[in-house]
């Protein structure tokens, strides 16, 4: 019995892209100790040097599996393996490309991950495209909600160095809906974590513009706050 919701289609999957990648010249091989509900990583190796992983998703909603290229580290690779990738699924080449995000002013990055029964947060503040500061930790409460916690934590962290550091304004980037939906309380708040969420953005004196992005999408800031969200799970 596999061990994760969606081991089996993610294996099968990543076998067949593997498959697909060998005769491309890029001998690639899913690695069992990566599986998680939605995701499962493949290593990758290029005239017989180690490139990195490939990270594979699947959002069983839209039932689609998504590639990200972000931990393959020869350029040449990435092009390979994401003309490949377009062959074996019938996408034109662009199409898992990300609409380009304007940098202008305060940013930051939010998300949150659940690993293993642990919950972590992360962000990435920027100023005008520039990283400031990235935000990473561990979150040791609310963890019955998984990763929502984390997002939240995220949301919280950044906005508290913004405060304490004179940052009138910031756009927030995010994937979950619910970190705007419970600050403009769109949603009404059930439990503890998101009723503290709600008084805390209420009481926030940063003016915030709200952008959600779709995850795992190929922005690299938001995978560089979801790679900070699960070093965060990881840390004791």
């Amino acid at each position: 019995m596999a061990a994760y919701r969606f081991e089996d289609k993610l294996r099968g999957k990543g076998q067949q892209f593997a498959a697909a990648l060998a005769a491309a010249g890029i001998a690639a091989a899913v690695r069992e100790d990566t599986f998680r509900d939605y995701t499962v990583k493949l290593s990758a190796r290029r005239a017989g040097a180690a490139c990195g992983d490939i990270n594979l998703y699947y959002s069983p909603t839209r039932d689609v599996f998504t590639c990200k290229t972000h931990q393959i580290t020869q350029p040449e690779a990435v092009t390979l393996i994401e003309a490949c990738w377009a062959r074996v699924n019938g996408l034109p080449a662009a199409a898992a490309s990300a609409a380009p995000i304007a940098a202008q002013g305060y940013q930051v990055y939010v998300d949150g991950s659940y690993v293993d029964g642990r919950v972590g947060y992360g962000a990435v503040l920027l100023k005008d495209g520039v990283e400031l500061h990235r935000f990473s930790g561990r979150v040791l409460e609310d963890v019955e909600t998984r990763q929502v916690a984390g997002e939240l934590v995220a949301t919280m962290t950044a906005l508290d160095y913004c405060r304490a550091n004179n940052i009138a304004g910031v756009e927030i980037l995010y994937d979950y809906a619910g970190i705007e939906k419970w600050a403009r309380r769109q949603w009404k708040a059930n439990k503890p974590l998101t009723q503290r969420y709600q008084a805390y953005m209420a009481a926030c004196p940063v003016q915030i513009r709200w952008h959600k992005v779709r995850s795992h999408t190929g922005i690299a800031w938001n995978e560089m706050a979801d790679a900070l969200a699960r070093q965060g799970a990881a840390q004791h």
